[in-house]
């Protein structure tokens, strides 16, 4: 009795001199943490990158890694809407132990996105494929030179249309909104709400000049102050995800090298990211050399400048740099309802003409380009072309035209149009397009000849 006295009265005494903390103090703690969204890490950042075109890399995961020292946690690449799941890619990407991270575009316009066969199918695909995966859907919304942002509502009404059917049919897709960087007073009138959105993304570069012209200089502005407006006004309620990110390596529009600056904004960046920034929970590096591929005026590549790859390796060997997405398998259904998108089973990863809707190459073009079409290729049916401006012309109408012929004139966005195959006929042909922009005299610009088939 003794000895059970003295342990009650030790035990009074150890409990007499703890201190609760009260409901408020308890609320104010979780209030500091919030609410971890879907595959968001408790801390650091997530790092990713682009290298499905890298000349160096060429899409190869392992080169890409031995290159830059560093497991990377993520990859991305454009998928077309309307087009099957990507799941060769997918695959590619998981064996390396990376989450697929998925610009998932409609560029033949909103009106053709809806609860059907082909997005339910696209979705089990996904949830398949038991990954991690980001699913950015139709980004950079807020930029005239996508084919959906015409409409704010109707563009909030189709992503929480896809992110309801992701929701139902694959656990495993986290849904990213992403905005250009600019215009910002656009940014807001996009935003499908909280319930539709896992993570916040937004698209930033850092270029030498602008549009590709050297009397518009860029090289003075600072990344993260195009990161701010995004961060301040989302960061409370969801993770933010850098889905786009480079510099400005070589700039064709002022030939010259820009390696200095390319190292310092990626300084800059990075360190301001791990500092700064700490709901910033993914970046990704888009590395291509837009000038060598003749999609726009600058060369992002990482890999083909010693010095640019030294600070590259250097910045993300970091700890706070995360190299691997976490996530409990047994979170993901093992019972999948029936329907595919692929034929036969597969599907390779990028639709290739999907890069030219990237910001980074549109808002930064210096003359008209025509897409739909790479040189070369061979076209099995209607020529589907569309042409992408700098985001500075404003033109009076667009003449399309193959072979010096005019197939078509048009005066209003969506700036794109389709030329049946029967006008044009089996064999080799080339195609333009002139833009007659507004200003003096009515100015004329005409695009690169791309030369293609038309197959029997």
């Amino acid at each position: 009795m003794k000895f059970r006295t003295l342990l009650l009265t030790f035990l009074t005494l150890i409990a007499a001199s703890i201190v609760l903390p009260s409901v408020g103090a308890l609320e104010a703690v979780v209030a500091i943490q919030p609410r971890l969204a879907k595959f968001e890490p408790l801390k650091g950042c997530y790092i990713g990158a682009f290298i499905e075109l890298d000349e160096i890399a060429k899409g190869d995961i392992n080169v890409f890694e031995q290159q830059t020292q560093k497991k990377h946690a993520s990859y991305f690449t454009y998928v077309g809407y309307g087009r099957p799941f990507p799941a060769d890619w997918v695959r590619k990407v998981r064996g390396q132990g990376a989450a697929p991270h998925i610009a998932y575009e409609p560029n033949e316009g909103l009106h053709k996105v809806q609860d059907d066969e082909y997005l339910r199918n696209w979705a089990r695909d996904a949830a398949r494929s038991r990954v991690p995966i980001f699913l950015r859907w139709a980004s950079e919304m807020n930029g005239p030179w996508t084919n959906y942002s015409q409409s704010p509502a109707l563009y909030r009404e189709k992503f929480q249309l896809v992110s309801k059917v992701m929701k139902e049919e694959a656990p495993n897709v986290a849904m990213v909104w992403t905005p250009f960087c600019e215009p910002q007073r656009l940014i807001d009138r996009y935003y499908p709400g909280d319930e539709a959105v896992d993570w916040v993304g937004v698209n930033i570069y850092s270029v030498y000049v602008n549009d590709g012209n050297p009397s518009r200089p860029a090289y003075h502005k600072d990344p993260v102050d195009f990161l701010r407006y995004v961060y301040d006004n989302y960061a409370d309620r969801k993770p933010v995800h850098i889905s786009e990110f480079a510099a400005t390596v070589y700039c064709k529009g002022s030939a010259q090298d820009t390696v200095d600056f390319a190292i310092e904004k990626m300084t800059r960046f990075y360190t301001a990211l791990r500092d700064e920034f700490p709901r910033v929970k993914s970046v990704n590096w888009f590395c291509l050399d837009t000038i060598r591929k003749k999609l726009a005026n600058n060369n992002y590549s990482i890999l083909q400048d010693q010095r640019v790859l030294a600070t590259y390796a250097n910045l993300v060997k970091d700890e706070y740099f995360l190299s691997r997405v976490s996530f409990n398998p047994a979170d993901f259904p093992t019972t999948i309802a029936g329907g595919t998108t692929l034929q036969g089973g597969r599907a390779n990863g990028m639709d290739d003409n999907l890069l030219s809707a990237a910001g980074a190459i549109a808002a930064n073009l210096d003359q008209p380009y025509l897409r739909g079409l790479k040189d070369g290729d061979v076209v099995r049916g209607d020529l589907e072309l569309r042409a992408q401006l700098p985001t500075d012309m404003k033109p009076v109408g667009l003449i399309w035209q193959v072979d010096g012929r005019t197939m078509a004139i048009t005066n209003s966005m969506p700036y794109r149009v389709t030329v049946p195959r029967e006008r044009l006929g089996v064999g080799r042909h080339t195609a333009r397009v002139l833009v007659i922009a507004k200003g003096a005299g009515a100015a004329q610009q005409v695009s690169p000849d791309i030369n293609f088939e038309i197959a029997p």
